[in-house]
């Protein structure tokens, strides 16, 4: 049988070679995206107006798929939780341990994988598309930084809009344990928010902020990477846009990771 004249793409290490560079020219582009938005940010290069514009193509209209997101995730986790902490007559402590999931990883996650899928695709198809289209260029030529025009009022809208969603998320979360509690082990919702208070820490709050800010970070700052260096053609909006969500939901999970390690791991 003879193999056709492609052949070199079915050998792994070349696969794994490509895949690897690939990744390294991604990652280093965005850092440097990066860096530069934060240059611009900071000597105040900000169109105030188009900030507030995709503060509400970010978040607001994120509202309802972040709310139904959390409300279910609520409803399992919490479920979850009642039913093995009856077993072992911990009923009591049913708040405490779903306030600690939703505000240290559900809340968050959430938050950050919803945004990635909505908000992270739909950043690479456009600026990807304005790739393809020479918009970019021609705002080259006029004398327009692509960056400061496209990325950086991007960028402010998720730092402002990610740390309210990721809010919102654990709040309707915790309205959903709240309800299992109640109906699952009926537990007044007094002696749940008893819990509740006694279990939460300041540094649980400041852990699920600095998690928010991440997420924006990654989410805005790998979509607009993916979108602003990729060229081709028509199939290649497509081939940005998976690989931007795939990029943001594994980055999330990965410095997720990293920040509970680091803050909550025993010593």
């Amino acid at each position: 049988m003879q193999l056709p004249a492609n052949n070199h793409r079915l050998n792994p290490i070349s696969f794994l070679e490509s895949w690897f560079a690939s990744g390294v020219q991604i990652f280093g582009h965005t850092i440097i995206l990066l860096f530069a938005t934060t240059k611009l940010i900071l000597t105040g290069k900000i169109d105030w107006r188009e900030v507030s514009r995709q503060s509400y193509m970010i978040g607001v209209k994120s509202f309802a798929v972040v709310g139904i997101t959390a409300l279910f995730t609520g409803f399992a986790m919490s479920l979850q939780i009642a039913r093995e902490l009856v077993l072992f007559g911990a009923d009591t402590s049913i708040g405490g341990v779903v306030s600690l999931a939703l505000i240290r990883e559900i809340g968050p996650i959430t938050a950050g994988v919803t945004l990635a899928g909505r908000v992270g695709s739909a950043i690479a198809a456009e600026l990807t598309t304005m790739n393809i289209t020479e918009q970019i260029d021609a705002l080259e030529v006029m004398r327009i930084d692509p960056v400061e025009f496209l990325v950086v009022p991007r960028y402010l809208a998720g730092l402002f809009m990610m740390p309210v969603l990721s809010i919102y998320a654990m709040s309707i979360g915790l309205i959903a344990g709240i309800n299992i509690a109640h109906s699952a082990a009926n537990l007044p919702m007094a002696t749940f928010l008893d819990s509740v208070k006694q279990t939460i820490l300041d540094r649980d709050f400041t852990v699920h902020f600095i998690k928010a800010f991440i997420n924006a970070t990654i989410v805005i700052m790998f979509s607009c990477s993916i979108g602003l260096s990729t060229r081709g053609g028509a199939e290649d909006v497509g081939i940005a846009t998976t690989r931007a969500i795939v990029w943001t939901m594994t980055m999330i999970f990965v410095f997720n990771y990293i920040v509970t390690a680091l803050t909550y791991a025993p010593r």
